[in-house]
């Protein structure tokens, strides 16, 4: 199997010429030039959650340093090594920008530990240096759409109680674009728009709020909406028999006047929200109500009456959204995580009753697509918009549901995520588990983002660390239209995908690096504005590339073989065990049971007819996925990688292996006559280390099932 995005395609003699960033270890992070005797400052990139033993670099710059687009919000912190000082900050607008522009300050507050909050503050708000930890100040600029492209520059001024001012020059960088006006990832956002509402404000503010973050909530037309208790079975004159659309109510509380205003920007920024949820299902259990306009629905297939009376409110509800231009943003949520055939089923039957009598009118599942549902044998149905869980979706089934039949995926989220997958819902993680979403949708030509608790992002009306960090990913997901000219296709090379390989090549790897991550995407918005003429990519691992082969044997470090050091067939190999990954190491483990000693096992089979890498192998005993990297220069590489345990196959657990993306060992069983599997690839390596992941959920026997790795060979190629 080869990766789609590996695959020749018409577009590739248009694709540019790319070129790896070089990565300067101070350009984000560093010790500030302006630190004195009784204040060391520094910084590092927002999506760096600096923890409590964290300190200032040796490494200095001077000031600090932003760039962005026009029409874009940019953050930088100013952290400020342990004290006792007490302090107040202001800083001055940008003299060079007009008065469009948005310089706010923030101190950072923590949940256990972790940063998290994010308090405004005035020019004379106090603050009381930390002692144990260093403190941190949020800085969030917004560029004005006309501010003149090029070096702007302005003063931070920190006033301690006693003691003399500091003047921090604060540099920002312009480049020459704009970011566009409309949201170009989706987003679905289960929040109380009314928790938004700030004091003595209104819902326009909370829409505003949302929209300037590039989010979308489920209730885009709040305090009202299309369900069919405000427009169709409402108690009136009229009810159950024509849609309504609350002519008696005023504009504030009328659908007549929301939708248009929030959905199509009419009266409010011109815009609108890209997409509309206008009604979902009652609970997961539950799609449609139990009885609608006086007509019991039985079980959840309903009577015929009752389909009747739905299918008739169904088309009326999209004869007005077709009058009224709201169709193309609209979209009716059928089902909520179908749990088995059953379920399934009932989520084809309530696809085609939609279908029938409102062929127009988008439907969305949270559900990865399937066959199951698509195809089942009572009439074939997809649904416009699978949400799929993250860790359940299927690239090949969703890229022929995308490409055959113009359906769309976006991702979903869940607080158990574990890693080696993102999990921005969780405080103790880092940032860049937020940033990197839109980054890795790319990779899978998913367009969208949902999750169903987002208020936690916010306090009250007050945005957290993590909802700035979604905003840059998805401010970052334009950055990659704009280079792209639109976006992504299934089965087509794009311009923009070795920016996005080398950050983020499969579910599972992507960059943990918040500096090299900042790093491209200000060379992204080089190669945007036209200052750089090749599309930037990552490069990470050893400056040259490797004289000799790398070998690695995977097993117990302790134990058998006990043979040091390893040799085979006259080669030398390294033992691995499941060791954490280490940035100064290069090489290591993500997964959800790394460092559980009790789950994350080995083993060894003395059978005869096999050498030592084969007899020894590393396991998950739950079957979890794994993810594997070990930095590598980029260039080209025959591996060769064996899976399987020599003492017995395992029929029921097929093992499952992928390499840069590249499916190696695909749902295989393993017998008790082949127990083992050995593969080789020869592949390029473009992200600066050679990604494996290994076991997961089996397609074919949908649960988790074992794989056993025993060892892997990487030889580059001349």
């Amino acid at each position: 199997d080869v990766d789609p995005l590996d695959a020749d395609d018409a577009t590739d003699s248009d694709a540019p010429d790319t070129e790896p960033v070089i990565l300067d270890p101070t350009a984000f992070t560093y010790r500030l030039s302006e630190s004195n005797e009784q204040f060391v400052f520094w910084t590092t990139p927002t999506a760096h959650k600096v923890l409590g033993a964290e300190r200032a670099p040796i490494e200095e710059n001077v000031g600090l340093r932003l760039a962005a687009a026009r029409n874009e919000f940019e953050p930088v912190q100013l952290l400020i090594d342990p004290g006792n000082a007490e302090f107040s900050v202001s800083i001055a607008p940008f003299s060079s920008l007009n008065s469009d522009q948005r310089v706010e300050l923030s101190l950072v507050t923590l949940d256990d530990g972790w940063p998290e909050g994010l308090i405004p503050l005035g020019e004379n708000d106090p603050i009381q240096q930390d002692q144990n930890r260093s403190t941190a100040i949020w800085l969030t600029v917004y560029v004005p759409n006309n501010a003149t492209a090029g070096e702007h520059e302005t003063i931070l001024t920190l006033t301690p109680s006693s003691g003399s001012e500091v003047e921090i020059p604060v540099l920002l960088e312009v480049f020459d674009f704009a970011l566009p006006e409309e949201i170009g990832f989706a987003t679905q956002l289960n929040i109380s728009v009314r928790d938004l509402i700030p004091e003595g404000g209104s819902e326009e503010d909370a829409k505003d709020l949302l929209f300037e973050h590039r989010f979308t909530p489920k209730s885009v037309t709040w305090p009202s909406g299309f369900r069919w208790g405000i427009t169709w079975e409402n108690g009136r004159e009229t009810s159950c028999e024509e849609f309504s659309d609350e002519p008696h109510e005023s504009a504030p509380y009328g659908i007549w006047a929301l939708a248009p205003k929030y959905i199509l920007g009419e009266g409010w920024n011109g815009i609108g929200f890209p997409n509309a949820m206008i009604f979902q299902f009652v609970n997961n259990s539950t799609p449609r109500p139990d009885t609608f306009c006086g007509t019991s629905r039985g079980d959840h297939y309903g009577s015929t009456e009752y389909n009747t009376e739905w299918s008739q409110y169904l088309g009326a509800l999209e004869t007005y959204l077709q009058e009224h231009s709201l169709i193309d943003r609209a979209y009716y949520y059928v089902q909520n995580e179908p749990q088995n055939d059953e379920d399934h089923a009932l989520a084809a039957h309530l696809c085609r009753i939609t279908r029938a009598a409102a062929p127009e009118l988008r439907i969305a599942i949270s559900e990865e697509p399937k066959p199951e549902i698509a195809e089942d044998p009572n009439g074939a149905c997809g649904y416009d918009i699978w949400i799929a869980h993250v860790r359940a979706y299927e690239e090949e089934y969703a890229w022929n549901r995308q490409r055959n039949f113009g359906e769309e995926v976006w991702f979903y989220s869940l607080d158990h995520d574990p890693d080696p997958y993102f999990n921005p819902t969780r405080v103790d993680l880092q940032g860049i588990h937020a940033r990197i979403i839109p980054w890795v949708s790319w990779r899978y030509r998913a367009t969208g983002w949902a999750y169903y608790a987002a208020g936690r992002f916010f306090d009250g009306s007050q945005p957290g660390i993590r909802a700035e960090l979604l905003r840059e990913g998805i401010e970052d997901y334009e950055y990659l239209l704009l280079a792209n000219g639109g976006q992504p296709q299934v089965d087509a090379t794009e311009a923009a995908d070795p920016a996005v390989l080398s950050a983020a090549s499969s579910l599972t790897s992507w960059t943990r690096d918040p500096d090299a991550l900042m790093a491209l995407r200000y060379e992204l918005g080089r190669y945007i504005e036209g200052s750089r003429a090749t599309m930037p990519t990552l490069q990470g691992g050893n400056v040259e590339l490797p004289t000799d082969p790398i070998y690695l044997n995977f097993q117990d470090p302790n134990g058998e073989p006990n043979a040091d050091p390893l040799v085979v067939d006259g080669i030398t190999y390294e033992k691995i065990g499941w060791q954490a990954f280490d940035p100064e190491a290069g090489w290591g483990w993500y997964g959800e049971h790394v460092g559980n000693n009790g789950i994350s096992l080995f083993g060894y089979d003395q059978t005869e007819g096999y050498d030592e890498l084969a007899r020894s192998y590393l396991y998950n005993d739950y079957g979890r996925d794994s993810l594997f990297e070990y930095a590598l220069a980029n260039g080209t590489y025959e591996i060769t990688v064996g899976v399987g345990r020599p003492r017995r196959g395992y029929p029921n657990d097929p093992h499952n292996l992928t390499i840069e993306g590249t499916v190696v060992v695909n749902d295989e069983i393993t017998t008790d006559e082949n127990p083992t599997i050995e593969r080789t690839i020869t592949l390029e390596i473009n992200d600066g280390s050679l990604s494996l992941e290994m076991g997961g959920r089996s397609a074919s026997a949908g649960d988790w099932a074992y794989t056993f790795l025993a060892y892997l060979r990487i030889e580059p190629v001349e």
